[in-house]
């Protein structure tokens, strides 16, 4: 029951009158005993200073105030019995009313009330100079910068980083918010061996570096950057064992995934060609047949990305010639040079394969003729940011042939600012 009148203002209101009234009883009566002389006793006068922030009042929702002070030190004088009011009830204010002013800056008043009419009021400052802007809200995309990825574990690489959300709107004063255009949030890889997530305060900083006063929504972006063992996109090859039936031969294997992501050292890497199936027995098989074949891990390696592929074995009489749409009849394997387009030199530097190994398909008399320079690969890097990206490649291939892998090629971008601090780390 206390602690419910506690809560009430006009409760402690009475409890610091009724203080009030016995501080002056005990003054008085030591005024009387010092000072018989005196009609009436004199009620004590004291001192203090209080740090009381400091309010505006303004339209919130079109205008921006800049250079208000938080607080301000108030320095009271009085008789005791007010000041002990003070302190209890703390219905007191400092302000600045900027209600009927317009944008730019403005030398105003530095106001208080509340502090009673018997007390003293002393302010830090009488006036403050503060600048009012048009308020304005934009929207700007969110980045993430990768710190410290020379100092990775040995063998691990870090891909792009989810971003949720990938936007977020900044209000503020339209002067200070005009110049922003993206908002870039640093996290330290350093160390990470697994996938992480970071819950983060996105910041604006100005020209100076100093945190801009503007408001951001949300004011917490999740990142979740992946980190995972050294990889590359490798082609499946389809392995088979035995022989199909009797007066049957087998026209092709076809792969529903034609490549897989295979974990490994550098230098296992560096020597895969091909993902082998664990051999398919083709004994007494008389006519198409889609099996599931199990993909062989590679010595040195310690993951693929998947383990099982679908193939679907194209299986014909040998007086059957046809060629039914879709099912193709030879491969080769040819190593074509790789192009790329929409790469920033002049902010990053790229890691990519010179050549690369492309498996095509089509009608023996057609690949015949294919070579490499028959064949075109690009790479398309508009717009990637810095970071370990698997690209979708863009062929150029005679007609009537099939690209069956690859279909994407890892490639590296690093900024030349990391690159620069990296060196000067060194």
């Amino acid at each position: 029951m206390i602690d419910q009148w506690l809560q009430h203002k006009w409760f402690l209101r009475i409890i610091a009158l009724a203080l009030a009234i016995l501080l002056y009883f005990m003054v008085a009566e030591t005024s009387s005993s010092t000072s018989s002389s005196s009609a009436l006793p004199i009620v004590g006068q004291s001192s203090m200073a209080l740090d009381v922030p400091v309010e505006v009042f303004f339209d919130e929702v079109q205008y921006v105030a800049y250079n208000v002070p938080e607080e301000l030190n108030v320095e009271l004088q009085g008789p005791s019995s007010s000041l002990t009011m003070t302190r209890l009830v703390k219905d007191y204010q400092v302000f600045v009313d900027l209600t009927n002013l317009g944008t730019g800056f403005h030398r105003v008043p530095v106001e208080a009330r509340g502090f009673g009419g018997d007390v003293n009021v002393k302010l830090e400052r009488d006036t403050v100079e503060i600048y009012i802007d048009r308020k304005q809200t934009v929207e700007v995309p969110v980045s993430v910068n990768m710190l410290n990825k020379d100092q990775l574990p040995e063998g691990y690489v870090v891909g792009d980083a989810e971003i949720e959300p990938t936007t977020v709107k900044v209000s503020g004063g339209a002067s200070r918010i005009q110049n922003v255009k993206e908002i870039t949030l640093n996290i330290d890889v350093a160390n990470q061996n697994q996938t992480f997530t970071r819950e983060l305060p996105p910041t604006i900083l100005d020209a100076n570096g100093n945190p801009l006063n503007v408001t951001v929504e949300p004011n917490i972006i999740r990142v979740t950057v992946p980190v995972y063992e050294q990889s590359a996109v490798v082609p499946i090859e389809v392995v088979t064992t035995g022989d199909v039936a009797d007066e049957y031969r087998l026209v092709d294997t076809l792969l529903a995934d034609t490549e897989v992501r295979v974990f490994a050292p550098t230098d296992v890497l560096a020597n895969l060609d091909v993902i082998e199936t664990i051999p398919i027995d083709l004994d007494g098989l008389d006519g198409n047949n889609k099996v599931t074949a199990t993909l062989q891990l590679p010595d040195g390696a310690t993951a693929l990305g998947k383990k099982e592929v679908e193939v679907q074995l194209l299986v014909r009489g040998i007086d059957d010639t046809r060629d039914d749409s879709g099912e193709l009849t030879e491969r080769v394997r040819l190593t074509v040079p790789v192009s790329v387009r929409g790469f920033d030199r002049t902010n990053y530097t790229l890691r990519s394969p010179d050549v690369v190994s492309v498996t095509l398909s089509g009608k023996r008399a057609l690949l015949e003729s294919v070579t490499s320079n028959s064949v075109g690969v690009t790479l398309d890097l508009t717009g990637l940011p810095s970071g370990l990206h698997g690209v979708d490649v863009d062929y150029e291939v005679p007609k009537g042939v099939t690209v069956v892998s690859p279909k994407t090629i890892d490639v590296e971008l690093t900024s030349v600012d990391d690159e620069t601090e990296t060196s000067s780390l060194q």
